[in-house]
């Protein structure tokens, strides 16, 4: 079966996921994080004040004042090529009046991109207890590796924190439980509480997840409501091969289950 699974293979085009992996690693830093914390702050102040975007020399002195971070230009210089490298950062060019210099000068100034946390699609609130339980979430993944396996994490809702470890040798099914029968249960099942209601309401697992030749593949056969990688719809009735760190939704919106893929 999984022969001529494989032979219909589509491949995603994977690069909305490689961000949110970006995303990830530029912010669970002590370092980028307060620099984002600092930014946030000036833009929040700055709709009731006349005030410009921060540019290094004043986050640097921020840093040191408020965080007790002490870093040289060039590591913030570091810092920031890798906030905005991961799309959450960008930089903008604003008159200002430096130290030691008369008159205001050109100098590169940074903000918080409006979209920054959109494409995690995760309910969480930025800077919040909800980020802190995502990133434990993450590293709890972490932990499960070991060989060849791939580690599935649920993000959200209910079941949020199971973490589940394939081998190469097992197929495993994914879906509600009032979705599953009992020959269904024969086989490796991932079973979701029937809360992430828009799981699909069909009569049957709403996914498959299995290792053939050169890597780790999904199929969504026929759910009612679609299995995305990222933002992009997986097709189906195909198999369609992943890469490492995806984010696989079973679902959009409220209902659906965000699953957290790495080998």
């Amino acid at each position: 079966m999984f022969d001529s699974d494989i032979d219909k293979t589509v491949i995603i085009d994977s690069e909305s996921s490689d961000l949110i992996s970006q995303k990830l690693a530029a912010v669970n830093n002590k370092v980028r994080f307060s620099i984002l914390e600092i930014l946030r702050d000036n833009q929040k102040y700055n709709q009731s004040q006349s005030t410009d975007p921060l540019y290094s020399r004043e986050i640097n002195s921020i840093l040191l004042k408020n965080y007790n971070i002490e870093i040289t230009p060039q590591m913030l210089g570091q810092h920031m090529k890798q906030l905005m490298n991961a799309n959450l950062v960008c930089e903008v060019e604003i008159k200002k009046e430096v130290p030691n210099k008369i008159g205001k000068r050109t100098v590169k100034a940074y903000v918080i991109k409006e979209d920054a946390f959109e494409d995690l699609f995760l309910e969480i609130n930025f800077l919040s207890d909800e980020l802190f339980t995502f990133f434990d979430l993450y590293k709890s993944n972490q932990k499960y590796h070991e060989d060849d396996n791939c580690v599935l994490t649920i993000f959200n809702g209910v079941d949020k924190g199971k973490t589940f470890k394939v081998r190469r040798d097992e197929t495993v099914l994914i879906g509600r439980k009032a979705n599953f029968s009992q020959a269904d249960l024969a086989s490796f099942s991932i079973l979701l509480d029937n809360s992430y209601d828009t799981v699909s309401n069909v009569s049957k697992p709403h996914l498959k997840l299995f290792y053939k030749n050169d890597g780790w593949y999904i199929i969504d056969e026929a759910s009612s409501n679609g299995t995305y990688i990222g933002d992009i719809e997986v097709q189906k009735g195909k198999a369609t091969k992943l890469k490492p760190n995806s984010f696989l939704k079973l679902s959009r919106g409220n209902g659906g289950a965000v699953i957290y893929c790495t080998f």
